[in-house]
C-alpha cells in the first residue's frame, strides 16, 4: 500500500509539474490566436454567467449579508449594486452567483467548469491589484489549463462529489498563482495547499436541490485566494496532498496520461462547451431534440413522452422539484418546461415553473430509459425523444451531442450575441468593455481592469 502511495504521489507531482513547465515560460504573445481568442469568449461568457444572477432572490439575501461584515472595499460584486467589499468577499459572491443560473461554460471530457473554478478569484484579484486585463486573462487561461487536466486525471466511477465543492479551490489557488508570477515550484506548492481546503459536497445536493450547492464554487474561489496568502507565509500542505485528498479519502483513480502533455501541446480550453440553456448540460441534448419537434404539435395533445438518455442524463430524475435548482437537475422538469414555455431559458426556471399544474402535468407523462448502447466520445451525450399524442400520431426527435460542445460549437457570432443580450438586460454597464475585450482591442486589454470598472 506505501509502495503504491508512493508511485502514485510521484506521477502526480511529475505530471502536474510538467505542465506547470510549459505554462510558467508563457507570455500572453506566446499563446496561439485561437486559444486566446477562446479564453476571451469564455472569461466574458461566464462574467455574463455571474450578472444573470442579479435578481435571484436567496442570492441577493446572502450577498447582503457578505456586504454587512466585509473587509475593505477591493473588489467589486457584480449585482445591482456594484458594492465594493474585500476581494475575499468578491470572490465568495462572483463565485457562487456564476453557478446559480446554470448558464456558465463547462469542459466537457471531465466533470468540470474549468471556467467558473478560476474567474471569480481573478476577477476579484485583479481589481484590487490593479493587474491589466492582459495579465488577468493569462493567468485565468493557465489555471483554466491545469484544472482541467486535473479534473481529466482524477477519475471516479458514478457521480459521487460534485465538482463545484472538489475542484474550485484548486483552480481559483492555481489562477492567483500565475497572476502574482508565482514560480513553478510555488505554484505547486500552493496547489498542493488548496487541495486540503476543498469541499467534498454530494452531487446529490444538486437534483435534490440543496441551495447551497451553488455556494461551493464560491467557497471555493475564496479559499483558493487564501491558499495562496498561506503559502506565501510558509503555511502549505504536502506534496502528498493531492494523493491524500482525492485517491484516500476522495476514492479516485489518478490517471498521469490525462495530465501529462502531449508532445504538441493540446490546449483543455479549446474543448470547453458554451450553453444555450439555464439547466445542466446532461439534459441539453434532449432539450435541443424536444424543441426541434415541438413546432409539429400543441403540448395540450400530449398523451406520453419517452426520453432516451445517456447514464448522467438518468440520474438526473425528480417528479416534484422544491427549489429552482432541482428544477435545473431534473429532467422531467426541464423537458416539461422546456415543452410549456417554448425555451429552456432562464425565466423557463423561475420559481413559478415549480407549481404550474400544466408543467406538473407533463413532468408525470415523462418515461426515461437509457439509451443503450451509449456511443462513444464525443457524442457520449445522447438522447432520443418520442411525442404520443392523444390522436395517436407519434413522433421522433434524435441528439447525439448538444450545440455548444467543441464537436459541435456555436459560431462565434452566436456566442457573442448571448454575451451581449444577457448583459444588456443585467449589467448593461460591463456591455461596452466586454465588447471591446472580445474584439481584443490592444488598449483595453493593456489597461487595468480596475479603470475600466470606474467608467
Amino acid at each position: 500500500m506505501k509502495a503504491t502511495m508512493t508511485i502514485v504521489t510521484q506521477q502526480i507531482e511529475d505530471s502536474l509539474n510538467s505542465v506547470l513547465e510549459i505554462l510558467t515560460k508563457l507570455k500572453w504573445d506566446d499563446i496561439p490566436g485561437d486559444v486566446r481568442y477562446k479564453a476571451v469568449l469564455i472569461f466574458a461568457d461566464d462574467l455574463s454567467a455571474i450578472t444573470a444572477a442579479s435578481h435571484e432572490s436567496e442570492l441577493q439575501l446572502f450577498l447582503e449579508q457578505l456586504i454587512q461584515f466585509s473587509g475593505p472595499a477591493e473588489s467589486t460584486i457584480f449585482n445591482n449594486s456594484e458594492t465594493l467589499v474585500d476581494r475575499y468577499s468578491a470572490a465568495l459572491a462572483n463565485g457562487s452567483s456564476g453557478s446559480w443560473c446554470e448558464v456558465d461554460t463547462g469542459y466537457l471530457p471531465a466533470v468540470c467548469h474549468a471556467s467558473l473554478y478560476c474567474l471569480p478569484a481573478i476577477l476579484a484579484e485583479g481589481e484590487a491589484m490593479g493587474n491589466t486585463v492582459t495579465e488577468m486573462l493569462r493567468a485565468f487561461l493557465c489555471g483554466y489549463e491545469v484544472i482541467a487536466r486535473l479534473a481529466r486525471a482524477f477519475q471516479f466511477d458514478g457521480l459521487t462529489l460534485h465538482p463545484h465543492g472538489s475542484l474550485a479551490a484548486i483552480g481559483s489557488a492555481t489562477a492567483i498563482s500565475f497572476l502574482r508570477n508565482f514560480s513553478k515550484d510555488k505554484i505547486f506548492k500552493t496547489i498542493c495547499t488548496s487541495a486540503t481546503l476543498v469541499n467534498p459536497g454530494p452531487f446529490q445536493h444538486a437534483i435534490d436541490g440543496g441551495l447551497i450547492r451553488n455556494i461551493w464554487a464560491g467557497i471555493g474561489a475564496s479559499n483558493g485566494l487564501r491558499a495562496a496568502d498561506l503559502t506565501n507565509v510558509g503555511i502549505t500542505g504536502t506534496s502528498k496532498s493531492l494523493y491524500n485528498v482525492f485517491v484516500e479519502s476522495f476514492g479516485a483513480k489518478f490517471n498521469a496520461q490525462n495530465m501529462i502533455p502531449e508532445l504538441e501541446f493540446q490546449w483543455a480550453v479549446m474543448q470547453s462547451y458554451h450553453k444555450q440553456f439555464a439547466c445542466c448540460q446532461y439534459s441539453h441534448s434532449a432539450v435541443e431534440a424536444v424543441l426541434q419537434i415541438l413546432p409539429k404539435f400543441n403540448y395540450k395533445e400530449i398523451k406520453k413522452i419517452r426520453l432516451k438518455t445517456h447514464w448522467r442524463g438518468k440520474l438526473l430524475s425528480n417528479l416534484t422539484p422544491a427549489t429552482t435548482l432541482a428544477a435545473k437537475f431534473s429532467m422531467e422538469h426541464i423537458l416539461a418546461t422546456s415543452i410549456y414555455h417554448g425555451s429552456a431559458n432562464v425565466e423557463a426556471f423561475n420559481s413559478e415553473t415549480l407549481n404550474n399544474s400544466e408543467i406538473r402535468d407533463l413532468r408525470e407523462k415523462i418515461t426515461m430509459y437509457l439509451y443503450n448502447p451509449e456511443p462513444e466520445p464525443p457524442n457520449n451525450r445522447p438522447a432520443e425523444v418520442t411525442i404520443l399524442l392523444s390522436n395517436g400520431k407519434k413522433y421522433i426527435q434524435e441528439c447525439l451531442i448538444a450545440e455548444g460542445s467543441a464537436s459541435k460549437p456555436f459560431t462565434n457570432q452566436r456566442i457573442k450575441q448571448k454575451i451581449s443580450t444577457s448583459l444588456k438586460h443585467h449589467y448593461p454597464k460591463l456591455h461596452a468593455p466586454l465588447q471591446s475585450i472580445i474584439a481584443m482591442e490592444e488598449r483595453t486589454l493593456n489597461t487595468k481592469w480596475r479603470d475600466i470598472l470606474k467608467k
